[in-house]
């Protein structure tokens, strides 16, 4: 009897577990067909988005296909224009072969200006001063060309003339030696300034001349030697008798200090214009030199943010003779010497530079220069290429010892100029 219960408990226990076991594996057949159901839907899905994404590329790449047939035949209708213009026009082409050989560059200034002279006699005028067209000509790697035409209001018939022709042979980016030959300003001073007024040191310095060049360029140091036309003695005929040598060394950082220190010498500094018009002139109007008198000049520059500064000094060696320039009934011997100081800001968006300038002059009294210059001005860029600036110098002659009149005398000047 214990027997049978005990077998019916294992069967019924046995068949509990069988059932459990069976019960388990198809629900869980279940839940994984029912998984697959939802993965099959999803596929269907994910193909019926992927067949319409392709259905719109395939139209964008259509429309795409269709615009650059457009452009190309749009492109093959400009070029056919351009083309006929050419022909038809040969000028065109002429000009844009120029464009790549000529670079042109101008400057038009216009003055206000109202003066003083030493007989305390007031004047003003309104004048178009200079006008100036430029062309720099690249005529092959290694050689280019400059010329400068040139306008200056004045009282004499020569009003419009050559101020420079030159070519240079060289490229010192590549090999540091040049020569450059022609019409030009000597290497023998530097003559920078921020005033209108010209500096002393240029009318007893600037050469302007037939001239040779031959220079050396490397690690910021110019070295050159050059000869001129000059002004024979005793004669009113120019010979290559003027000889010179200078020296320049030029420091520069993008953010910094940057300078320069220079000297120049020449053996004939009678060739500077504003020494050649005090000189006696000949029945024929030229200037006539007795004495061949040597030159130096000595100049520096620096510039720290908005601040500059300048000074150069320009001077005759020894005396002229007392028959071609004269100075207290001695023979003069001219010395220059400018110096400035100079700050620029933006103002309201517009490049503004104010400066001061002192000069002297020693026996430079039949050049017609003072001997103390003091100057005040203020440039600001109104837009991109023209400028306004306002200049005003006060001037002291010299005294009456030295053949002067011991009297003052002013000059204040406005000028609009245009440069490109």
């Amino acid at each position: 009897m214990q027997t049978k219960r005990m077998s019916r408990l294992i069967l019924a226990v046995f068949f509990g577990a069988a059932y459990l076991v069976v019960g388990g594996e198809n629900r869980a057949l279940a839940g994984s067909i029912q998984e697959l159901a939802e993965l099959k839907a999803n596929m269907e899905i994910l193909q019926k988005r992927n067949q319409e994404l392709g259905r719109r590329l395939q139209n964008m790449e259509e429309t795409l296909a269709g615009q650059n047939t457009r452009l190309q035949a749009h492109e093959v209708k400009i070029n056919a224009q351009e083309g006929s213009d050419t022909d038809s026009d040969p000028d065109s082409g002429l000009f844009g072969r120029l464009g790549r050989h000529v670079q042109l560059s101008g400057l038009i200034e216009g003055d206000l200006v109202f003066s003083g002279n030493y007989a305390d006699e007031d004047t003003s005028e309104i004048t178009l001063s200079t006008v100036e067209l430029g062309f720099d000509l690249l005529l092959a790697d290694w050689v280019n060309a400059s010329v400068l035409l040139k306008y200056e209001d004045g009282d004499d018939d020569e009003n419009i003339f050559l101020d420079e022709a030159y070519m240079t042979l060289g490229k010192t980016e590549s090999f540091p030696t040049f020569v450059t030959f022609g019409k030009l300003v000597v290497p023998f001073g530097e003559y920078n300034t921020n005033m209108l007024q010209d500096p002393f040191t240029q009318t007893l310095g600037e050469i302007n001349e037939g001239a040779l060049v031959l220079g050396w360029h490397r690690y910021g140091v110019t070295a050159s030697a050059f000869a001129y036309n000059g002004l024979d003695e005793l004669d009113d005929d120019e010979e290559i008798n003027g000889f010179g040598l200078a020296l320049r060394y030029e420091y520069e950082q993008e953010e910094g200090l940057n300078w320069s220190l220079g000297a120049g010498w020449v053996n004939n500094i009678a060739s500077a214009d504003g020494i050649r018009d005090a000189l006696p002139r000949t029945p024929a109007d030229k200037p006539q030199l007795a004495d061949r008198v040597a030159g130096l000049n000595l100049h520096a520059k620096a510039a720290y943010g908005g601040f500059s500064a300048l000074v150069e000094y320009s001077t005759a060696l020894t005396s002229f003779a007392v028959d071609d320039l004269a100075f207290k009934d001695a023979g003069a011997q001219p010395v220059s010497i400018n110096g400035e100081l100079a700050y620029g800001m933006e103002i309201v968006g517009h490049e503004t530079v104010f400066a001061l300038g002192i000069q002297k002059t020693w026996e430079a009294l039949a050049m017609e220069l003072p001997e103390f210059r003091y100057s005040a001005s203020v440039a600001t860029t109104l837009v991109e290429g023209l400028t306004l600036t306002l200049e005003y110098f006060h001037d002291e002659d010299y005294d009456t010892d030295d053949g002067g009149t011991g009297e003052d005398g002013y000059g204040f000047t406005t000028r609009l100029a245009y440069e490109f």
